[in-house]
């Protein structure tokens, strides 16, 4: 037993330690994720007074480092600690991941989520966790170093959280008798809260369309899990992904989420370097140019 154990540690480490992602793909990835957080703190300002009022009044302080915005001394200043939250966020989006920093936006990230407390959705959750990842993942990692291992098992971790989203969300809907034969659609549409309805053409009623649109969506979300592993499929997956989020977005007014799962699929993508034509990986560069050490 604890032979088959070694033998699958021995795998598995080697698996992780094989794995190689873009610089170019971290470095967009921190600067989407960072972008998007800043942009959301941002648009809460101006109701900034209500929700911290709320989260005062609901007994959210304490000593937690997340929860600390929230105790009597920043009762005056919440406006001042917000706007330096932003700076920090701001220099976070093009500082060559730094870890002080990167700690800094996860407490801040934590903020805003205790602030929009039974307000926020999956997709604040997810941009939330993606982040807390981005601790331990920075470019130029050194070539079979702890540092890279780390790298690519964070990535791996996101990259299969990602796809068990999907996995699980197809699964609901395929046992799901009305996603089966369409009819949730329908009420969906009728969502006045969720619906923008200035962008939903009358013909998405059409009974037929919506078994077409429901099963669309649940091959979709089995194939992508699956698929997206092999090269020739990615790019189109991607692209299909993309647009299908997109059209949620139109659709749901949930554009936050949209750009959420985007930026995961970021980590995806096969970039080419320039004068190249197969992706450069971290490995490599650093083999060829171990003195930036």
């Amino acid at each position: 037993m604890n032979k088959s154990i070694d033998i699958f540690l021995t795998i598995l480490e080697k698996q992780i330690s094989n794995y190689a992602i873009q610089d170019k793909n971290i470095i967009l990835f921190r600067q989407c994720a960072y972008a998007l957080l800043l942009l959301k703190m941002l648009l809460i300002w101006p109701e900034l007074s209500i929700f911290y009022r709320h989260g005062v009044k609901i007994g959210f302080a304490s000593l937690m480092p997340h929860k600390l915005f929230f105790l009597p001394f920043f009762h005056s200043c919440y406006n001042i600690y917000w706007l330096v939250a932003c700076i920090v966020v701001g220099i976070s989006i093009f500082a060559k991941g730094n870890r002080l920093l990167s700690a800094a936006v996860v407490v801040i990230s934590l903020n805003y989520l205790e602030l929009t407390f039974r307000a926020y959705d999956t997709g604040d959750k997810l941009h939330n966790f993606l982040i807390l990842m981005l601790l331990f993942i920075h470019e130029r990692a050194k070539k079979d170093s702890l540092r890279q291992m780390v790298n690519n098992a964070a990535v791996l971790i996101i990259q299969l959280h990602f796809c068990l989203m999907y996995f699980v969300n197809a699964y609901g809907k395929v046992i799901h008798p009305f996603w089966r034969d369409g009819s949730l659609l329908d009420s969906v549409w009728h969502l006045s809260y969720y619906t923008n309805s200035d962008f939903v053409p009358y013909w998405f009623f059409n009974p037929t369309l919506q078994i077409i649109t429901a099963w669309s969506v649940i091959v979709f979300e089995f194939m992508f899990p699956v698929l997206i592993w092999f090269k020739p499929y990615k790019k189109p997956l991607i692209y299909a992904g993309i647009l299908f989020h997109i059209s949620i977005s139109i659709l749901l007014s949930i554009p936050d989420f949209c750009i959420t799962m985007i930026i995961v699929y970021l980590l995806f993508y096969d970039f080419k370097s320039s004068g190249e034509k197969n992706p450069k990986l971290i490995t490599n560069s650093l083999q060829d140019n171990p003195s930036t050490f």
